[in-house]
């Protein structure tokens, strides 16, 4: 009878034992870390929390050429070609006129505005002298006004009204011409030149004529970043052959386009200032501070994992098993990351 009995008791007892070992939490199995500081008699890789400087930084990648090309193009579609001036393999200077379109009803519309200009200046004069003896015949026979004092001031408002309008429009219409032109970029040597003829048309997407610069020394970058870089401003660009202090230049200056595209990025164009260049193309960061924090607790950025918008670290608890401890943090530099709560300066955490 009591063998009887201890058949099933055992077999109870096994059964609780065995599912006993399933509800037992995963960490109680150790990861296999690379041991690099034993920390209480565990084998896990741990890092220090010590204190330091933390800057927020934006970084932005440069890439340099020893060659600066501009493909030149029209802006104008189906327009009839006037004349190619730069011949392929000539030298061009910065602001040298290479090719444009037939401008001739351009050129007429200006001279007409000019004229009308012209004329509406010498009736402004004649009125305003007419004003000042109106003025004078007034202040003869006693300072009463008169009729035709009233009359010139009206005159020199007319005028003065018609000669803004026409102003306005001459220049409207030298922006008109001048969009039917193509200027040197840079001083540079012309590499290709577009074959044309009577019948020839342009268009906004066909290279016109191509001017390269083969001592140039720049470095470019299409960057969402682009307002950091005022033209004019100086920064440092950091590579693996050393640094280079650079000035930032108007990108329409360097042959490249300074428009913002659809993604919200411009051109950056950064001239190195009297140094040697880079041999060949290479690549460079501009690193520019946002914030620096001094003497803050830190810890290496490869120590802290994330869970949504909360910050944790391993660590080795009172049992001995590794568990995750939430913790708050501030600033990071991509190396470093500052520790605003949870723990304190020399304490360690596992890196896993």
């Amino acid at each position: 009878m009591l063998k009887k009995l201890i058949a099933p008791l055992a077999a109870l007892g096994m059964a609780a034992l065995l599912s006993g070992c399933f509800l037992l939490p995963k960490e109680t199995a150790r990861p296999e870390l690379p041991l690099v500081t034993p920390y209480n008699g565990a084998e896990y890789a741990t890092a220090e929390v010590t204190r330091g400087d933390v800057s927020d930084e934006v970084k932005v990648t440069f890439a340099y050429s020893p060659t600066r090309r501009a493909d030149l193009r029209f802006a104008v579609q189906g327009r009839s070609y006037g004349v190619i001036l730069a011949a392929l393999g000539s030298e061009v200077k910065e602001g040298e006129l290479v090719a444009e379109l037939d401008t001739s009803a351009e050129q007429e519309a200006i001279r007409a505005t000019e004229t009308e200009l012209a004329k509406l200046r010498i009736r402004l004069e004649s009125a305003q002298t007419a004003l000042e003896l109106a003025l004078e015949e007034e202040r003869l026979q006693g300072g009463y006004s008169t009729v035709a004092s009233s009359a010139r001031q009206a005159d020199i408002a007319y005028y003065e009204a018609a000669i803004a309008i026409r102003e306005k429009r001459l220049a409207e219409q030298q922006e008109d011409l001048e969009s039917l032109r193509l200027y040197a970029p840079f001083d540079g040597t012309v590499t290709y030149v577009k074959a044309i003829d009577q019948n020839t048309r342009s268009g906004k997407t066909e290279t016109v004529v191509t001017v390269t610069d083969t001592t140039s020394a720049l470095f470019t970058t299409l960057t969402e970043e682009w307002a950091r870089f005022p033209v004019g401003e100086t920064v440092v660009v950091h590579t693996d052959g050393g640094d280079y202090l650079c000035v930032s230049r108007d990108p329409a200056d360097c042959g490249l386009s300074a428009e913002l595209t659809p993604k919200g990025q411009k051109n950056v164009c950064l001239e190195i200032l009297e140094q040697e260049p880079p041999e060949g193309s290479v690549r460079g960061e501009v690193r520019i501070v946002l914030e620096t924090r001094q003497g803050v607790l830190r810890l290496p950025l490869r120590a802290v994992f994330t869970a949504g918008d909360r910050y944790y670290v391993y660590h080795e608890d009172e049992s001995g098993l590794k568990t995750a401890m939430e913790i708050g943090c501030g600033l990071s530099d991509g190396s470093y990351i500052e520790i605003t709560e949870g723990l304190e300066e020399g304490d360690h955490v596992i890196v896993s």
